[in-house]
């Protein structure tokens, strides 16, 4: 990265977790840069009409703000995992990706599982922690694991990316440098909730790896620190006082 900075202003499209991160330091005054939170929140989702009004808007963002800089997206390191690579959702986010490419001065960021304050009940933590909160059973894969990041250091660390001038047409992952097995995510999530979960164990899954080097710079100039309590003070910062 180099010194030449963008001020931190110009069009959030998006009222949700992702957009609302970026809200307290970002100034909607004239700017440069648009950033591109909104879209098909529900990995699991196959309906047709769905990703046609994703793709239908964010054409229509791309046009409207063709001059911005950069034209931010966020796709999912999904995009990787060779458990869900082919699901329409992860099929739907690289085709919107390639849409977000023609853009002479984009970037795609990747996420993980990101924790935050959200109504969505699709998310893993969302819905484990419905599950555990109401004692109902549900299915682990032993051999999966994820990666989870708090969205306010997601939002610290794309902000690094985002304002440097010298860093564009380029997709980046912004992700935590560990991946959580499932089981330690549902051990975390039963102490923030104080309950103990149900569920069966059953022998899926798969490991893949996210490269991380070019987040984890940029997570020590914005002074996120992914420590061995990271977990367990994400789901606790977010779950700890909910039941």
């Amino acid at each position: 990265m180099n010194s030449e900075f963008l001020p931190f202003a110009g069009k959030i499209i998006g009222s949700g977790m992702l957009a609302r991160a970026f809200r307290p330091v970002f100034s909607e005054e004239p700017g440069t840069i648009c950033i591109y939170a909104a879209g098909v929140s529900n990995s699991g989702c196959i309906q047709e009409s769905e990703f046609k009004r994703e793709r239908n808007r964010l054409t229509g963002a791309l046009q409207k703000f063709i001059q911005a800089d950069p034209f931010v997206y966020f796709g999912t390191c999904s995009a990787v995992d060779p458990d869900v690579i082919k699901t329409p959702y992860v099929q739907h986010k690289l085709a919107m990706e390639n849409l977000v490419k023609t853009h002479s001065r984009h970037l795609i960021f990747r996420l993980p599982q990101v924790a935050g304050k959200t109504p969505n009940p699709h998310t893993l933590l969302n819905f484990m922690y419905a599950r555990i909160a109401r004692s109902e059973q549900f299915t682990v894969w032993s051999r999966a694991r994820r990666n989870i990041i708090d969205v306010d250091d997601m939002a610290s660390i794309a902000r690094q990316f985002i304002t440097d001038r010298s860093v564009r047409n380029i997709t980046l992952n912004i992700a935590n440098p560990v991946n959580y097995s499932v089981i330690e995510i549902v051990r975390a999530m039963e102490i923030a909730v104080g309950k103990p979960a149900v569920y069966d164990l059953v022998d899926r899954g798969s490991v893949y790896t996210i490269d991380v080097c070019e987040a984890t710079v940029a997570a020590e100039r914005a002074g996120v620190v992914f420590s061995q309590d990271y977990l367990s003070n994400v789901t606790g910062k977010y779950y700890g006082n909910l039941t």
